[in-house]
């Protein structure tokens, strides 16, 4: 099952498929409430995500190097 945090990350990354988010956006969007919260933090939910998604075929979060992620809906 996904946490309340994960579903969140995943609607508002699937809601603007294809935008890049970067790691300090998706902290302060998620995490604002957290102030001792590193930018890891997303990384280990994406990676989270990942695993509980790795088998679709419906979309992928891409990383981008030096910024964050992003996802992108296959066709």
């Amino acid at each position: 099952p996904l946490t309340v945090r994960e579903f969140n990350i995943l609607f508002k990354m699937l809601s603007c498929a294809g935008r890049d988010f970067s790691r300090a956006e998706l902290l302060d969007d998620f995490w604002d409430t957290e102030r001792n919260a590193s930018l890891r933090a997303v990384d280990v939910y994406i990676t989270k995500l990942r695993e509980k998604f790795k088998s679709t075929n419906a979309f992928e979060i891409k990383t981008i190097h030096g910024l964050g992620y992003k996802t992108v809906i296959r066709s």
